[in-house]
């Protein structure tokens, strides 16, 4: 099961930061192409995924027809109708004194004055700045070193990003104490260029794409839980192993993060889940009157995953994935010990009691992943039935004590939010 978590957690993980085929299925979209020679061609673009939109265009005449992939030599722009986003072929220097290469840039605002974005391969998000029939110039920005004195250095803020729309816009005093104070942020780079187009050159801005967002949605998740301890060692010997089940539940808020930019498939879900644990581990027939040894373990945790969602973006019922990490708390930890004689449990205190409870961890941290299908009704709220696995690494950590748990979960999610 190890092997299989780690499997899926590699998976994930490149789709997500190294977007790929692998888990990119096609996602056509209404919208166009335009070729290098000759008028429009309409039908349906495929909606990739980061970067892979500034690279290639996949476009079908209709939906049985074959599929054409174009690189940004081969149009000069293609776009979604319904999406309401538009790319453009053209050249853009990355790094100072590097060749010009060309992108897919997606039009962000457009008319006398331009803004385009670009997801880099290494993922970096970058934002160019062009007026009509001159080059683009990128928008500088990020953490940089700068000296702070003969050998210290201090990082900052790079705002070059402002002093090349002051000299793109020089022409516009509408915009300039805009410029002095302006955020990094795409929304208020959008303004800025619709302020210059607007009001210094009389004309609206056109083919503009909806701005991408993030969405949080917040929810609750509730459902069955299963849990299986496997117990070995002290106080019944080296060779002792034995395993024990606790039913119970899981139930808490939940948060989930996405982002457009990033990827239409791939979100960020965190959840906090109360869940009750008990378990008894023992021995019988210890002796000649039959007597058996019990420890008794009454646990509460606050349990929280972070996992790694992948969701099939189409349709009313979608598949998804997930795989992540998981971290708990115990805000209870009752252990007890004693005996069991013609099935009446007799707890003592004594020194096994007071061992296993001053080696009970408070924290627990394991691995996990999961399958499921989301149901997104028209209009309402989205929800999601889960099947959920996990490991940890137990409650004692210390004499030589075993207690590595394997958590099962059938969950259902209902989002809060639409």
């Amino acid at each position: 099961m190890k092997r299989l978590y780690l499997l899926l957690l590699g998976t994930v993980v490149l789709s997500g930061l190294t977007p790929t085929r692998l888990l990119a299925q096609a996602n056509f979209q209404p919208g166009y192409v335009l070729p290098l020679v000759g008028d429009t061609l309409r039908g349906e673009v495929d909606l990739q995924e980061g970067r892979l939109n500034a690279q290639a265009c996949r476009f079908r005449p209709m939906a049985a027809a074959e599929v054409v992939a174009y690189r940004p030599e081969q149009l000069r722009a293609y776009g979604f109708t319904t999406q309401v986003r538009h790319y453009r072929s053209l050249p853009v220097t990355l790094e100072e004194n590097a060749a010009p290469q060309r992108y897919f840039l997606e039009v962000l605002a457009d008319g006398p004055a331009s803004l385009y974005f670009l997801r880099t391969a290494s993922q970096r998000e970058e934002y160019f700045v062009g007026l009509q029939n001159q080059p683009l110039a990128i928008l500088r920005h990020g953490m940089v070193q700068r000296a702070a004195g003969a050998t210290e250095f201090k990082t900052v803020m790079d705002t070059g990003y402002r002093n090349t729309l002051q000299a793109a816009l020089a022409d516009c005093p509408a915009v300039e104490k805009k410029l002095r104070t302006l955020p990094f942020q795409e929304n208020a780079l959008i303004s800025v260029i619709n302020t210059y187009n607007g009001k210094c050159r009389g004309q609206q801005s056109r083919n503009q794409s909806v701005a991408a967002v993030s969405h949080f949605t917040i929810g609750l998740v509730a459902g069955g839980a299963l849990h299986t301890l496997t117990y070995d060692g002290f106080p019944f010997g080296n060779d002792f192993k034995q395993k024990n089940t606790s039913v119970g539940f899981a139930l808490g808020p939940t948060v989930q993060y996405r982002s457009e930019r990033l990827s239409q498939r791939i979100s960020l879900v965190a959840s906090l889940l109360y869940e009750p644990e008990k378990y008894e581990i023992g021995l019988d027939n210890i002796n000649l009157a039959g007597a058996g040894a019990r420890i008794q373990f009454d646990f509460a945790y606050l349990r929280l995953p972070l996992m790694v969602r992948y969701t099939y973006p189409r349709g009313k019922v979608v598949p998804i994935a997930e795989v992540g990490l998981t971290a708990a708390y115990a805000v209870k930890t009752d252990v007890s010990s004693g005996t069991v004689t013609n099935g009446q449990y007799t707890a003592y205190p004594g020194p096994v009691t007071d061992i296993l409870t001053s080696a009970s961890r408070s924290s627990q941290v394991g691995f996990g992943g999961g399958v499921g299908v989301g149901i997104r009704p028209a209009g309402g709220h989205a929800m999601a039935l889960l099947l959920r696995a996990e490991r940890t690494n137990g409650f004692v950590d210390g004499f030589g004590i075993g207690t590595a748990t394997l958590h099962f979960y059938g969950l259902l999610a209902y989002d809060l939010t639409k």
